[in-house]
């Protein structure tokens, strides 16, 4: 009969190996059958650190109830009591008797405390080495016959494979994991590489664009400002093909829009004095924007640069003020003048680009230092600019792209308005 008990708990554990999920289930599986087999009043099952030094408890049956507080605290040094022999020393431990045992005498109040008195103690053991231990443990001096030993033996080498399948299946969904991840990093590359090239590819274009508009004036200029607008030209291309790549880097601090605006407006006033620049004050207390100044003040110019060069005509005028609304701060620039944009075909009819007109030298201009600092590439270069730092240039291409005088540099903020 007990032959037959032993074979059915072996089956059962066999069973539970093959359809639990964490070793810990047939851990506990594995204790409450073959415990009470063996006579045992409990048992243990420690696993080892990942010092290789301490064993420590993963699964218990019938552990005294006035102790069961502190068995998550029990530590057991490799080499130390029972246990930590049977795993120092890969081999099966029997303790008949604990207290007619000197070597064991440090155990004694423990075995007094727990009410036991002899010990059965097997490794788990893997092809990589010892993994935990498993021992039973038994009120009274207990000789354990051949068939209990290959029992135990049997019992824990099937933990012990439980252990390593949940540890190897884990590794397995670990690299399973990195691997996917470097793929989704791979992906991500090749689409940023991919952006960068269509913005390389986009940024020619321009220069292109901006280059025949130079070489087809009926005037031609001097050298030097025919030097200085191709030079405007190679700025404007080189930062618009940065602010689209991936690693553009931005370093954010409070910035005081008037502040930006104003240096902007000084800085077209030196370079259109023909071309009046009018700003209109905003008559409430403004908030800081937390945004790269540099480049916050880059994409003002370029906004303010297309104005003016719209602008750029006997009488035409520039106004720029500052809108505060619930949530976001907005740069309004309105310019008097000619055209400034063409639109794409129908298939494109909300892209726009510079016209070339706008771009283009007349005999005795008297605009040409102001319109040779403008380019195709700023109109693109400041949509760019204007995403990066969180914002958007909008530009209202609902009627005619002939028709619009308007432009709005729209960012969030952290204010309210009342």
């Amino acid at each position: 009969m007990s032959d037959t008990r032993e074979l059915l708990a072996i089956r059962e554990i066999a069973h539970a190996f093959l359809l639990a999920e964490h070793p810990g289930e047939v851990q506990q599986f594995a204790l409450d059958r073959i415990t009470p087999l063996l006579g045992a009043s409990f048992s243990l099952v420690m696993q080892l650190g990942p010092d290789g030094a301490l064993l420590r408890p993963v699964a218990q049956h019938e552990w005294p109830a006035p102790y069961r507080s502190w068995i998550g605290a029990l530590r057991v040094r490799v080499g130390d009591g029972p246990s930590g022999v049977a795993v120092a020393e890969r081999r099966l431990v029997e303790v008949v008797d604990l207290f007619e045992a000197p070597s064991l005498a440090g155990w004694h109040d423990v075995a007094r405390e727990l009410g036991f008195r002899s010990i059965l103690a097997a490794p788990l053991e893997t092809a990589d080495g010892p993994i935990g231990a498993l021992a039973f443990y038994f009120t009274d001096a207990t000789t354990v016959t051949d068939e209990q030993r290959a029992l135990v033996r049997l019992v824990a080498d099937q933990l012990a494979a439980a252990t390593d399948k949940s540890r190897r299946t884990e590794a397995l969904r670990r690299a399973n994991g990195a691997l996917a991840e470097a793929n989704a990093e791979l992906e991500q590359q090749a689409r940023a590489w991919t952006a960068a090239q269509r913005a390389r590819d986009a940024s020619e274009t321009l220069v292109v664009d901006a280059l025949l508009a130079l070489t087809d004036a009926a005037d031609p200029r001097d050298a030097e400002q025919r030097l200085q607008a191709v030079h405007a030209v190679a700025v404007a291309a080189k930062e618009y093909v940065a602010a689209t790549q991936p690693t553009f880097l931005l370093t954010p601090s409070d910035v005081d829009p008037r502040e930006v605006l104003q240096e902007a407006v000084s800085l077209w006033r030196a370079r259109a004095p023909m071309v009046p620049v009018l700003v209109d004050e905003p008559t409430v207390l403004l908030p800081t924007m937390r945004a790269d100044p540099c480049w916050l003040r880059r994409t003002v110019e370029l906004v303010l640069g297309l104005a003016v060069a719209g602008a750029a005509t006997d009488g035409g005028r520039v106004h720029a003020g500052i809108r505060i609304g619930r949530g976001f701060l907005a740069l309004q620039v309105v310019w008097e003048g000619r055209p400034l944009f063409d639109q794409l075909p129908a298939d494109k009819a909300r892209i726009l680009r510079v016209c070339g007109d706008a771009l283009r030298w007349e005999a005795h201009d008297p605009y040409a230092e102001a319109r040779q600092r403008v380019t195709a590439v700023d109109l693109p270069l400041a949509r760019a600019l204007a995403s990066r730092l969180g914002g958007e240039l909008r530009i209202d291409v609902a009627d005619s792209a002939a028709d619009i005088r308007e432009m709005l540099l729209v960012f969030p903020v952290d204010v309210e308005q009342e």
